[in-house]
């Protein structure tokens, strides 16, 4: 069953306010995590395309940050994904400069990553996004129909070193409350990423290496790679 949000809470609804650096300055100021409004959609995409792929391990190692295929299938998959509504961001209180964002979607079985990609090195990527998701079904783990995950955590660069990734998480949390969601459940593959999750309460459910993806051959291999493994990290919301 594909999962809708319904109409309340409205969009936007702010989830969470919290406290940290200023970026000019040491001074603590407010910042809000709320939903992504239509008129920001854009905006959002291109924060993706700046702050978020050059960052994603997988896709740098096989040197497809800046292919123009695989640039757009990103795109298609971001613009279907917060059209769902689900798609939170971070704003400093007093200014419209998105800080940071988690493009979050609510899947049940079956519902991850089909999309196909067109060369093989942005084949390789998915095989080995599908690969991981495979030999862990946090459905079935926890018992539940419907999960949170998503399709990236980002922060803007300027932004980075003040927490802001943890407390984005964080929002989720009353987010899921209101909507009745259980679980939030997915890979995580970056090592700044698996740091704020952590940060944030969740738990490692499976873990695998690089190195042990490359014993299965040249499309599971990464090379130059920050990270020492992917994640399947998740978090149980009473």
């Amino acid at each position: 069953m594909v999962w809708t949000r319904p109409p309340q809470p409205p969009v936007p609804t702010v989830w969470h306010t919290f406290k940290a650096k200023d970026v000019d300055s040491d001074q603590q100021v407010v910042y809000r995590v709320q939903d992504l409004t239509e008129d920001r959609y854009e905006d959002l995409i291109q924060l993706f395309l700046d702050h978020f792929l050059e960052d994603e391990p997988i896709a740098v190692s096989k040197g497809i940050t800046k292919n123009s295929p695989f640039c757009e299938n990103m795109i298609k998959l971001w613009t279907g994904a917060i059209k769902e509504q689900m798609t939170i961001v971070c704003y400093k209180e007093g200014s419209d400069e998105i800080v940071g964002a988690n493009m979050i979607v609510i899947r049940g079985s079956g519902g991850d990553f089909n999309e196909e990609m067109p060369s093989d090195d942005e084949g390789d990527f998915m095989s080995i996004i599908k690969y991981v998701a495979a030999q862990f079904n946090p459905l079935e783990h926890y018992g539940v129909d419907h999960r949170v995950t998503a399709y990236g955590l980002v922060v803007n660069k300027r932004y980075r070193g003040r927490g802001i990734a943890t407390e984005i998480l964080k929002a989720r949390v009353p987010m899921c409350k209101a909507f009745g969601i259980k679980l939030c459940a997915h890979n995580f593959s970056a090592p700044g990423s698996q740091g704020a999750t952590r940060k944030a309460g969740y738990r490692t459910d499976y873990e695998i290496t690089y190195d042990k993806l490359a014993e299965m051959g040249p499309k599971y291999t990464l090379r130059g790679i920050p990270s020492k493994s992917i994640k399947v990290m998740s978090l149980w919301i009473d």
